[in-house]
């Protein structure tokens, strides 16, 4: 009887480790799954390019090393990521020019401070500029 309590405890003990293993597993793939989380979020809605491109640019603004890193839609540009006025307009520039996109002229920039307030916002701001037809060479 004792023998068979011991071996339980042991399956038990066992099955609940392997448990916790497997979670964390999951949870490390899940973070490592960032960026593809991201554009599954907007696929169709937005350029892939445009996706990868702000995605790459705010995970590093962050810190963090794409594609470890969960950028959400609704995250604060300003909390989050500390884009606030001539740093939100360095950024669009930045993203666009990497991208190869046109370049939002000065007073297409001047749009950003008054709508453009989460990552959302930042996409829907960029999208007209990656647009094919306007596209660099």
């Amino acid at each position: 009887m004792r023998l068979t309590v011991v071996v339980a405890v042991a399956v038990l003990l066992a099955g609940v480790l392997a448990l916790l293993r497997a979670q964390r597993i999951n949870r490390a793939s899940i973070e490592r799954d960032g960026l593809s989380r991201f554009r599954d979020t907007f696929r169709g809605r937005f350029p892939e390019i445009l996706l990868a491109h702000v995605y790459r640019y705010l995970a590093e603004r962050h810190g963090a090393v794409a594609p470890h890193y969960i950028v959400r839609p609704t995250d604060d540009l300003q909390r989050v990521y500390g884009l606030v006025d001539l740093d939100l307009e360095d950024a669009v520039l930045v993203i666009a020019d990497r991208a190869g996109a046109r370049l939002p002229r000065a007073i297409e920039l001047d749009e950003l401070k008054a709508g453009v307030h989460t990552v959302e916002d930042l996409l829907r701001y960029l999208e007209p500029f990656f647009r094919p037809e306007v596209v660099k060479g």
